[in-house]
């Protein structure tokens, strides 16, 4: 109770920049995933559990050393250890893609086009649900670094309230880079690869 909340995601990346560039690796990039408001639960007898101060979120660093493409899982409680790629399709989108990942945007989730009102104004119909899981990206390279992000909420559409922007957004290099993250993550999750470090 009362006891402040550090993220030290930060300080997370910016160790881990400095490892690589020990390494000359220059070019790479993390996705935070979170979800706020959700309940997660510390299971004591588990070494990759994790006690979170504050909410709790997992980070991925992807990149290549060589020919070989690696991942990197993150938590609140520090880092775990690094896996290596079949292949290297994510790196090697998001450095065909560069220009288009810093400039694209998801947009909201969208019900209606856009109206002008008499006073000039613009007036958008827009849907949106609190404690949606949230990526959030930093992308690296040597002479320059940005962030992106989006609320997987924006990336859905239903029958009865479809989302203008569902087709547009789904074809997002940020979004399609997303996904091909999202496959790697869960299957070394789902195979329980990721071992904490102590």
């Amino acid at each position: 109770m009362g006891q402040e909340k550090i993220d030290p995601t930060e300080s997370l990346i910016s160790e881990f920049k400095a490892e690589l560039n020990e390494k000359n690796i220059t070019d790479f990039f993390v996705v935070k995933r979170i979800t706020y408001g959700t309940a997660y639960i510390a299971d004591l007898s588990d070494p990759n559990s994790c006690n979170p101060n504050g909410t709790y979120f997992t980070m991925y660093a992807f990149w290549k050393d060589g020919k070989d493409g690696y991942v990197k899982k993150f938590d609140n409680c520090g880092e775990f250890n690094s896996l290596k790629l079949s292949d290297s399709k994510p790196i090697e989108l998001y450095k065909k893609n560069y220009e288009k990942l810093k400039s694209e945007k998801v947009k909201s989730y969208q019900l209606k086009r856009d109206s002008l009102g008499k006073n000039g104004l613009v007036y958008k119909s827009i849907s949106s649900v609190t404690h949606q899981p949230q990526r959030y990206f930093w992308f690296f390279t040597e002479s320059t670094e940005f962030t992106n992000h989006f609320d997987t909420y924006d990336l859905t559409t239903e029958r009865d309230k479809p989302n203008l922007n569902h087709k547009t957004n789904n074809e997002l290099n940020l979004v399609k880079l997303n996904a091909i993250c999202e496959e790697i993550i869960n299957e070394f999750n789902y195979k329980n690869m990721f071992n904490r470090i102590e």
